[in-house]
């Protein structure tokens, strides 16, 4: 045996020494949380901890701290629940997202079948007549130019200079009174009237006919151009549709391919095997003060984690009230993977 082994081994007695009576200090003092139980009357007895440590570590800032940890018990059926439940949640966000994918198929495809059904359909012969304001403006004119009694309206007749002419010469000339030397005339005036009105009338005629020939041109190349119309969105329609069934089929396989990848790194991702509940104290003297509380958890491929608390005052009130009875009831879980 050399010197060293003679100096060391009278230390390590003293060092125990001091661990014991850092760990008495935390578990005889009190919280003020609750000052009517000591630390360990807490925390020693607890339903959930299947058993308890008391150690002394040093932190990474170099200080001694008193650590509790609780390793608790029946958390195997809670994780079979956990990861059947995050599994369907997948399963279920890959389904959504194939149906995000397939969105825009089924308002495509009733595209093609309205745009099919519009060209197909009977058409029922078109017996109204279109109109136009040429001949609304035609059609007054020959009301206008029919009438047996002249209208005063005709001295301001602008399409016929002849007729407006005629018809202010009629009004100026006329008397009611037959015997009167003027009587004559007034009936010649009304007679060159009557025919200047006959003479436009026939023009008028002619151009209403000619405006209806036009309009019903124009209705029968409308006709023509629906049907047309119709052939191109159908062609449309369906060019859309099928360009779009080839996309989305690609989209589904390009899925099916990264759900089975997620799928399969998600049932072989390391998982939890046991989970403890940690408080640690730095002892001042006579004084303790909690200075970090969570959950640490073991994973099948030997990584630990620790997780600190969320809540630190809820999780101090249910170690002193020993409400927690199962592993579900726990405010905190440490993450399934």
């Amino acid at each position: 045996m050399n010197l060293r082994t003679f100096i060391l081994a009278p230390l390590l007695p003293l060092a125990l020494a001091g661990c014991n009576e850092a760990i008495d200090t935390v578990k005889n003092g009190r919280m003020k949380i609750n000052e009517q139980y000591t630390v360990d009357q807490a925390f020693s007895n607890r339903s959930i901890c299947d058993s308890v440590d008391w150690d002394v570590i040093t932190d990474d800032r170099n200080r001694e701290l008193v650590q509790y940890k609780c390793h608790i018990t029946g958390i195997e059926s809670y994780y079979a629940q956990e990861k059947q439940r995050i599994r369907e949640n997948l399963l279920s966000g890959f389904d959504l997202e194939k149906r995000a994918a397939q969105v825009h198929l089924e308002p495509a495809r009733m595209e093609v079948e309205a745009a099919d059904n519009a060209l197909n359909k009977p058409r029922p012969a078109n017996t109204a007549t279109l109109d136009s304001d040429r001949l609304t403006d035609l059609l007054a004119r020959e009301d206008l130019l029919s009438e047996s009694a002249p209208s005063r309206s005709l001295q301001n007749y602008s399409d016929s200079p002849e007729v407006a002419a005629a018809a202010q010469r009629y009004f100026l000339s006329y008397v009611r009174d037959t015997t009167s030397p003027q009587f004559a005339a007034h009936k010649q005036n009304e007679q060159e009237l009557l025919r200047a009105m006959a003479t436009e009338r026939e023009k008028v005629q002619t151009q209403i006919a000619e405006e209806r020939a036009r309009l019903s041109e124009v209705q029968n190349a409308r006709g023509q151009e629906s049907v047309a119309h119709a052939q191109q969105r159908l062609n449309r329609a369906t060019e859309l549709y099928e360009n779009l069934q080839s996309s989305v089929a690609a989209k589904l396989e390009e899925l099916d391919v990264q759900h089975a990848a997620k799928l399969k790194q998600f049932d072989g991702a390391a998982t939890i095997e046991s989970v403890a509940e940690v408080f640690e104290w730095v002892v001042k003297g006579e004084e303790i003060e909690l200075v970090w509380s969570g959950l640490e958890g073991t994973y099948s491929d030997g990584q630990i984690k620790r997780f600190g608390h969320i809540n630190r005052l809820g999780s101090l009130q249910d170690v002193y009230r020993n409400n927690v009875k199962t592993y579900s009831d726990l405010r905190q879980k440490a993450p399934l993977l």
